[in-house]
C-alpha cells in the first residue's frame, strides 16, 4: 500500500508532527523500565539543551560498521540525520535527511535521499496553523508524485483531495477523501470518485500528544500498483523514545479473511545509561537480526 505507510526516521520526528487531531499517548521515557536503579531523563530535561547524538553499531566481532548523527534545534526538533558507513577506516556518507520549520515552528520541507542520487522531498504548506497542502517531490523526474489538499474547520481536517502519479509514469490516479472523529481516533473514508460516492478505502489512525502516527489501520482497495488494482489490509503501531526515535514499530498485513500474511516487529531496547538517565547503550532489532550500539551526546554550549 503507497497512501498511508507509517515511514519512520530513527532519532528524528514524523512528518506527522505537523497535523495532531487526535491524541493519544504522551512520550514514554526511552530508557528501558525493566532495567533497575536508573532515574529515566525526560523529554523536559533534554529540551533547549540537546544539540546532537551520534549512534555506533557494532557487528557480532565488536567492529563499528556504521553511524548515525542527528542535530536537533533548541526546541528538540529534528535538523539533519545522516547514515554513514564504514569504509577504509573512514564513515561514508550514504544517506541523508534535513528538516526545515517556519517561524511558528511548523515542518515546511523535509528533504532525503541516498548520497549521490536524486533525492525526494515533503513540502508543507500551512494556513492559520493548519495543514493545507502536503507534497511529494522527486528530483529524479522534476515533479510531485503525490499532492494532497486539506480542508480544515475548528483545528481539524474534514477532507481531502489527492493526486498520485504511479512510479515515473504519467498516469495519474486521484482520490477524495472525508475525516471524522470518534473515540480519540481519526477516522479517513477515501473514496474514488469527486461526489464522495463510491468507498475504496479507510483509515483509522490515533496520534500521540506530539501529532506523531502511534497506530493506524488501513484497508481497501490500492489503485496505484502496477498490474492493477488489489484488495489491501494492514496494521501498524509505534512507541517513541525522548528523542523522537523509534522504540518499538510493528507492521502487520491479512489476507481477504483477516489472517496474519506477513508481520515484521523492530526494536529499541537500552541496556546502559549515564549519570544523566540517558541510555548509553542498546540493542537494535530488525527481525531476527541483532546489533548493538553505543550512543554519544552533544549539548548546547
Amino acid at each position: 500500500m503507497t497512501t498511508k505507510t507509517l515511514r519512520f526516521t530513527l532519532l528524528a520526528l514524523t512528518a506527522t508532527v505537523v497535523f495532531s487531531s487526535c491524541k493519544g499517548k504522551s512520550d514514554t521515557p526511552s530508557p528501558n523500565p525493566d532495567v533497575p536503579n536508573v532515574k529515566h531523563a525526560e523529554r523536559k530535561d533534554i529540551i533547549g539543551k540537546l544539540e546532537q547524538i551520534t549512534i555506533y553499531r557494532y557487528n557480532e566481532k565488536g567492529q563499528v560498521i556504521s553511524s548515525s548523527s542527528a542535530t536537533y534545534d533548541r526546541q528538540l526538533r529534528p535538523l539533519t540525520d545522516i547514515y554513514s558507513t564504514l569504509k577504509n577506516g573512514k564513515f561514508v556518507p550514504s544517506f541523508d535527511d534535513y528538516y526545515t520549520y517556519d517561524s511558528e515552528g511548523h515542518l515546511i520541507l523535509h528533504k532525503y535521499s541516498e548520497v549521490g542520487f536524486p533525492g525526494e522531498e515533503k513540502r508543507y504548506t500551512y494556513h492559520e496553523g493548519l495543514l493545507v497542502k502536503y507534497e511529494e517531490y522527486s528530483e529524479s523526474s522534476g515533479r510531485n508524485r503525490k499532492t494532497v489538499l486539506y480542508t480544515n474547520d475548528k483545528g481539524k481536517r474534514v477532507s481531502s483531495f489527492t493526486i498520485e502519479y504511479i512510479g515515473g509514469a504519467s498516469e495519474k490516479t486521484e482520490t477524495y477523501s472525508l475525516f471524522t472523529y470518534k473515540e480519540g481516533k481519526e477516522i479517513e473514508t477515501i473514496y474514488s470518485d469527486k461526489a464522495r460516492t463510491k468507498i475504496v478505502g479507510t483509515v483509522e489512525t490515533i496520534y500521540d500528544d506530539l501529532g506523531r502516527i502511534i497506530q493506524q489501520e488501513a484497508q481497501g482497495m490500492d489503485l496505484f500498483r502496477y498490474g492493477g488494482s488489489h484488495k489491501y489490509h494492514e496494521y501498524a503501531e509505534a512507541k517513541y523514545g525522548i528523542f523522537g526515535e523509534i522504540l518499538l514499530e510493528l507492521t502487520k498485513s491479512y489476507d481477504e479473511k483477516g489472517a496474519v500474511t506477513g508481520s515484521q516487529l523492530n526494536q529499541t531496547t537500552y541496556t546502559r545509561y549515564n549519570a544523566q538517565g540517558l541510555p548509553v547503550e542498546g540493542i537494535e532489532s530488525n527481525g531476527e537480526e541483532q546489533k548493538k550500539f553505543t550512543v554519544e551526546y552533544k549539548f548546547f554550549k
